[in-house]
């Protein structure tokens, strides 16, 4: 059995060799927690932004529906008119 002082020697020696490893892999983990963090911020920009769109989306929908009514009640004016004209000129003698 190694002595304390060996097993000590033996772990100083082991980190000395993994240390570039282990600074190369902390190093990484703190790009990675960047990288994670980043895109994080980006998905719940992009949620914000399509529940903005889908907002106006239905505020679209809704002003388009307002304007086929309006439309819809022109036309129905615009068939009473003609009629009426059409009244009109049946009514009136031939200027023949």
């Amino acid at each position: 059995m190694r002595t304390e002082e060996e097993r000590l020697t033996a772990l100083e020696e082991l980190t000395r060799e993994y240390r570039p490893v282990l600074q190369n892999f902390s190093y990484e983990l703190t790009m990675v927690k960047g990288l994670i963090v980043t895109q994080t911020e980006i998905t719940q920009e992009l949620g914000r932004d399509m529940r903005d769109v889908k907002l106006q989306s239905i505020r679209i929908e809704r002003h388009l529906e307002t304007m086929d009514q309006r439309i819809g009640n022109l036309e129905t004016r615009l068939d009473r008119v003609e009629g009426l004209l059409t009244q009109i000129l049946e009514r009136l003698p031939n200027s023949r």
